[in-house]
């Protein structure tokens, strides 16, 4: 059947991690399924550019506070003028200011978490219990988080993200960083801020080139943390081995031209780049955070490494490096598993599910 769905992100004008490409890349698939989709987002940001470029229906709208009742009333209006038969939000915010509407309309709120968003706060606890008809996050560590905070998880369902057909541009990401064919080229990739804990990959970097290993190393992301990581790469002895690659919006499309990639994240839900790289077809090595476990499963899982433990995963990136038929064993383990089991395809259709039977 065909929903009218309404998609709201409030995400900042220079966001752009995992969920913003999430929201981006559903709206799309719900509107080539034949549904009818609007999505509202703050202006000029990188999320509504993203859904303007793909011709998506774009609408610019002012938040305000988190609280604000009169952006709550601007939602309402929105939605009495789109109708939509179910409301598809972000964080907290967005349920809020939308889910007082669509009570008003009849309408029923999904919220869609790819991180742990709700703390132990009255006005979440309201936010869920009121406001938000069904939660769907995109790690079991998540559900499990909201279990231990005393929220009724009964209306929580976990579904993994997937990853689109890659379109590859083999040599594009090597000739952007300058490192030549034949060269060992480790990356990671995200945004650069507290939660990815990038200073991780920086010790990793530096103990292997310690340990003899002739690779460059390249994070690729901007983000608040970027200054305090330069320091830290300055101070050790990895020098031009060392790559800042700035924003990268098509990481999908230039992942192939790694050798290896590694996950240092603290926290995760289920980490589009990691997803991206294994599809891609490159040997991957990541910290059991959030749904990695359920992503490196059986022959997979020698990528996995308990979370925090630097030492192992540079003993595992060591020995993936120095064995060529190693590296290519696990890449294609990697690559069946994100291509045949966590695709996009298989994820959105779940999502269709709930909607749909939230939009009756």
């Amino acid at each position: 059947m065909s929903m009218r769905l309404l998609m709201v992100n409030s995400a900042t004008a220079t966001m752009w991690g995992g969920g913003e490409m999430w929201f981006t890349e559903a709206a799309r698939w719900f509107s080539g399924r034949g549904h009818t989709v609007q999505i509202a987002g703050r202006p000029a940001s990188r999320f509504l550019a993203a859904i303007r470029e793909s011709g998506l229906d774009a609408v610019d709208f002012d938040f305000g506070g988190d609280y604000d009742p009169i952006a709550t009333l601007r939602a309402l209006a929105l939605q009495m003028r789109f109708r939509p038969d179910v409301v598809l939000v972000n964080f907290n915010k967005d349920a809020w200011l939308f889910g007082r509407g669509a009570k008003l309309m009849r309408r029923r709120t999904v919220a869609r978490h790819g991180l742990t968003l709700f703390k132990d706060k009255r006005v979440h606890r309201v936010v869920y219990g009121w406001h938000m008809d069904r939660v769907i996050v995109n790690a079991p560590s998540i559900k499990a988080n909201y279990d231990r905070l005393g929220f009724d998880t009964g209306k929580i369902t976990v579904i993994l993200n997937g990853v689109r057909p890659i379109q590859a541009r083999p040599g594009k990401l090597r000739e952007m960083l300058g490192v030549p064919e034949g060269t060992l080229l480790v990356g990671a990739a995200g945004r650069l801020d507290p939660q990815k804990r990038f200073d991780r990959f920086v010790r990793v970097a530096d103990e292997l080139v310690r340990r003899g290993i002739d690779a460059r190393f390249a994070l690729l992301g901007d983000g608040s943390q970027r200054a305090k990581l330069e320091s830290q790469v300055a101070a050790t002895s990895l020098g031009d081995r060392f790559i800042f690659g700035g924003f990268c919006p098509d990481f999908a499309a230039l992942a192939g031209d790694l050798d290896l990639f590694l996950l240092s994240s603290a926290n995760e839900g289920t980490p589009n780049a990691l997803l991206e790289a294994m599809a891609s077809g490159v040997a991957s090595v990541a910290f059991g955070v959030g749904a990695v476990p359920e992503m490196l499963l059986d022959d997979c899982a020698e990528g996995l490494i308990t979370d925090g433990d630097e030492a192992g995963m540079t003993t595992t990136a060591q020995q993936l490096l120095t064995d060529s038929r190693a590296r290519a064993r696990l890449a294609e383990a990697q690559s069946r598993r994100a291509n045949e089991d966590l695709t996009l395809e298989n994820s959105m259709l779940q999502y269709e599910e709930i909607l749909e039977a939230e939009s009756r």
